[in-house]
Parts: C-alpha cells; structure tokens; sequence
C-alpha cells in the first residue's frame, strides 16, 4: 500500500492522495513525480535512491525513522551508565526542542534558527557518530542506529536548507495511521480495483480534513458536481468545492 504524498498547490491548499502499490517500491512513485520540482520526504528505504537522482526532486530525510532505531538501541551498552542510544536521543531532543520552539514562526525565522542553532547540534552528532560506530557490532541495534544517520545524515539536514520543510515526515504517518488501522481490520480488498477505490475515497476525506473542511460536506459536493465535469478545467475546479464546503 502506498503512502500520502503531501503536495501544495497554492499557499491556501493542501492536497494529500493516497495511492495503491501492489509492491515495496518507488518505481510507481518515480512515474507519478516525473516533470514534478520540488521536495520529496521519505525514509532511507534502497528503493527510494532512484527518485534521488531526478534533478528536480531533491530528496529529504525522515528524522523520526532515525530517532527510532537509536530509540531501540538504548539499552545496549548501559552497564556502565548511559547507553549509546541515550546518547543519540539526547541529541534528537535538543533538535525537536528547537522545532517546537519555531513551530509558528515564519519560515524566514525558522531558517535561521535552525541554522544557527540546529546545523551545529548535527554537526556534533555526526562527530560523535563517526568516532563511535567502528566501536559497536555492525549488526547491533546501535551499529544500525549509526549506520542509518551516517548514511542518511545528507538528507537528515536536507531540511535545513529551507524554512518551509519539516523535519520528518510524522505529518504523512499521522494522517495515514487510521486508514492503515482500517486495512488491518478489513485485512482484503476483492480486487485491485477495490484497493484504489478504496485509496481514492480517503484521499479525498483526508485532504478536505487538512484544509479544515467538513468531509461529509465536500464528498457530497464532490459527487453532487463530478458527473457534470466534462473538460479539465471542470475537474480542476474539483479542487475548489472542496475549500468553499
């Protein structure tokens, strides 16, 4: 199943779709975002290098998937006091302070806040991490944790380059956690088509959530307008029932 790809199209609207993939992979994804520019956020998955190489789409990290493994980690090596996988976290604490912090600052403001403050704090971690790694089993849960970052570190601080950007990517997997709770307990779409079906009808709840608007409201107003729509101006304008519902 395929994750929400969070697109903006104006300053005012937000569009979240949810798209079907019968396989672990970015091939569909690198289709779909073909003649897109902008930014792309995702975890390190191997399958996700492909999008990477497209010029127009710079990819970001997931600093969340990061903090987790070192979360995972932090027991090991705690005989002594703290763990390694304390170490980090206190790290990824400092770093979502200073987001919470500039939550609702502009994004001129949270550039350079974080640039000033967040950028050396990396730059710290990643000292820290390069001495330590060669230090723990590469197959340890704390060996993962470091590989993970280093690896990633390019595109962990992706978001620092603008004020716009998140620091993950949590805004995707809130908004899709109760869709994918619902596929656990329905366990099976009859067909392909089901699934998409399926897929296309959440796109359109969650995206009118997002933009503050009644979901009933708008799927009403959607289905009401949908079998006028003949050209692709009339399907665009879709897109503006579901902010005035």
């Amino acid at each position: 199943m395929g994750k929400i790809v969070k697109r903006t199209y104006t300053q005012d609207f937000k569009e979240q779709a949810v798209d079907l993939a019968l396989r672990t992979g970015f091939s569909k994804a690198a289709n779909q975002l073909g003649g897109q520019r902008g930014y792309l956020q995702c975890d390190g998955l191997n399958s996700s290098d492909q999008i990477s190489k497209d010029e127009d789409i710079e990819r970001l990290g997931c600093n969340m998937h990061s903090r987790r493994r070192f979360e995972k980690a932090k027991t090991n090596g705690a005989k002594n006091g703290q763990s390694l996988g304390e170490e980090g976290l206190k790290f990824y604490k400092e770093l979502y302070d200073i987001e919470e912090e500039i939550r609702e600052k502009t994004p001129e403001e949270r550039f350079k806040v974080r640039n000033e403050r967040a950028k050396p704090i990396f730059e710290k971690m990643h000292e820290w991490a390069t001495k330590m790694k060669p230090k723990v089993p590469i197959k340890s849960k704390i060996g993962d944790a470091f590989n993970y970052f280093l690896n990633e570190y390019e595109y962990l601080t992706g978001y620092l380059k603008d004020g716009r950007l998140e620091m993950d990517n949590g805004f995707t997997e809130r908004a899709i956690r109760k869709f994918a709770i619902g596929r656990n307990n329905w366990l099976f779409s009859d067909t392909e088509e089901g699934a998409q079906a399926s897929a296309l009808l959440y796109s359109l709840v969650v995206t009118a959530k997002v933009n503050g608007v009644n979901p009933y409201a708008a799927l009403v107003k959607i289905f009401t307008e949908l079998p006028l729509a003949k050209t692709i101006e009339d399907f665009e304008r879709l897109a503006e029932i579901i902010l005035a519902s």
